[in-house]
């Protein structure tokens, strides 16, 4: 009998083992690289990962004092990006793999926000809480996306995590002090590192203050307002010469460019906190309608909670940057874009964990949990392994196979040359009107950058007659997106006066069109 009892004894205690929070935040950090590392070499660099390869490459005065005047995003994203490739090269994969290793580095400061919601107002289910929001942080499928592109989005995505872990901290720290200057640091470097991130850091600023400052200003004290003021010059001291660069490029987003707004967007959101429309099945449709009954149980729960919380401050960091978004779109200028709101999902994870954990049925705890898992992580995958939007290593391909000696390619608008370099096109390539960046020439700017111009039909006209193409055999016009750039078709129309147009190739809304000399 005691050699069966003690036979037994192993496999009960094996049953009964929990995982420590540390445990717990290495396999979800392990699950957020199994995700992304899916194909991460496998689609060729599309434009806006161009531009960051383009961007890194440059010499840092020309970076730092040229680009500003044309590129809208600051150049602190390409510059972390220039020293990552002097370590890992620039490939795709080398590129994308500083994404991939902020959005590793996001993981372990979800989990850690959750625990100190925890400690602030106990759910019961700290380590359900905490993985839950681990979890979405990880298998999220804009986030998985994300953090395969070599785009500055993470860097914002990790820079709002970790100051709105130094928020939640400074909320229990006013309780009984002024707040320890680590969690000032934290509230401080998350701020600033999102302000030079992207133009729009300016909005995730404005939502942390405001998450902040009802506690901070309720019974405050001498050393509460010195350490607060001193944070918040810092931050506006360091920030100042970027905010000079977005002022510059403010044209950009002044509705003079390819972005628009209309009211209807804002249903984009529900594919941001579910699941986006480009993998939604019968499955994840099933994770959808989980993410978003816990979304609504969240908000609930925080209405009904009196006085200011952490988790109204969650609340906060959730809706504040795209309902401020909506705002300024519809009274000011668009900048609603939907991968622009991204960083709101470390908020909306942990506002969801929480709300998963509260959830008093114990059943009802294990089937939701299983099902969000079980139906979000073959969504995450799909869309980790999706084919490629820009497919440019196909259009470099057939160039490099059917452009001879003596031909020129046109590339219209002219920016398309940065992918098509990447994809290992090797030609000479002609920008119209111009070389990539176009800065100074005159016409059309319906990018909203000065480097990208446009031509009028009369310009076509021009540039076909120009005698140095005379004796060229074929003309290569290699257009995209010719709705927004080309709307009235006056590069086609003008080459089609003087040359014989050959059958179009397609990929998408790139084509590729010969122009035979008559």
């Amino acid at each position: 009998m005691d050699a069966a009892s003690s036979l037994n004894r192993p496999a009960a205690q094996r049953l009964e083992w929990r995982p420590t929070a540390l445990q717990l935040t290495i396999g979800l950090t392990l699950l957020a690289f199994a995700l992304r590392v899916i194909d991460l070499g496998g689609r060729p660099l599309w434009l806006d990962e161009a531009y960051s390869a383009w961007f890194s490459s440059r010499g840092w005065h020309e970076l730092w004092i040229q680009v500003p005047t044309y590129e809208p995003h600051p150049p602190f994203y390409y510059s972390l990006l220039k020293i990552w490739r002097l370590l890992f090269g620039g490939s795709a994969v080398a590129l994308r793999t500083f994404s991939l290793a902020l959005a590793l580095a996001t993981i372990p400061l979800v989990t850690a926000a959750s625990r100190e919601l925890e400690r602030q107002r106990p759910t019961g289910h700290p380590m359900l809480s905490a993985g839950i929001a681990g979890f979405l942080a990880a298998a999220a499928p804009t986030l998985v996306l994300l953090g395969q592109e070599a785009r500055p989005y993470p860097l914002l995505i990790i820079a709002y995590a970790l100051a709105s872990l130094g928020v939640l901290r400074l909320i229990r720290e006013f309780g009984s002090g002024p707040g320890t200057w680590r969690s000032w640091l934290m509230l401080a470097a998350g701020t600033e590192l999102g302000l030079w991130a992207h133009g729009l850091g300016i909005i995730y600023a404005a939502c942390l203050g405001a998450a902040v400052a009802p506690v901070w200003l309720r019974g405050i004290d001498r050393t509460r307002l010195l350490r607060g003021l001193a944070a918040s010059s810092l931050i506006i001291l360091l920030y100042l010469p970027c905010l000079l660069m977005i002022l510059n490029r403010a044209a950009d987003w002044s509705g003079k460019g390819w972005l628009t707004w209309s009211p209807i967007m804002a249903l984009q959101l529900l594919s941001l906190y579910a699941v986006p429309v480009e993998v939604l099945t019968v499955g994840t449709a099933i994770a959808a309608l989980i993410m978003l009954l816990l979304a609504k149980r969240a908000v609930q729960y925080c209405l009904k909670t009196p006085g200011w919380s952490g988790e109204r401050a969650v609340l906060l960091l959730w809706w504040g940057p795209p309902l401020t978004a909506i705002l300024i779109s519809q009274l000011m200028m668009p900048v609603f874009l939907i991968r622009t709101l991204a960083p709101t999902l470390v908020p909306a994870a942990l506002a969801l964990g929480r709300s998963l954990a509260r959830t008093e049925s114990a059943r009802e705890r294990v089937y939701l949990c299983l099902a969000l898992v079980i139906t979000l992580i073959p969504g995450s995958v799909e869309l980790a392994k999706r084919p490629a939007t820009e497919p440019w290593d196909k259009v470099a391909a057939y160039l490099n196979q059917n452009v001879h000696p003596g031909d020129q390619v046109w590339l219209y608008p002219n920016d398309s040359a940065l992918p098509l370099v990447q994809a290992g096109a090797s030609m000479t390539m002609r920008g119209i009107p111009g070389n990539y960046p176009a800065v100074g020439m005159k016409g059309p700017i319906r990018a909203g950058s000065p480097a990208v111009v446009s031509v009028t039909a009369a310009q076509a006209a021009l540039l076909v007659r120009d005698r140095a193409i005379d004796e060229t055999h074929t003309v290569w016009l290699v257009t995209r997106q010719s709705g927004v750039f080309d709307p009235s078709n006056d590069m086609p129309a003008a080459l089609a006066r003087t040359r014989r147009a050959a059958p179009t190739q397609k990929w998408g809304y790139i084509n590729v069109t010969p122009y035979y000399r008559r």
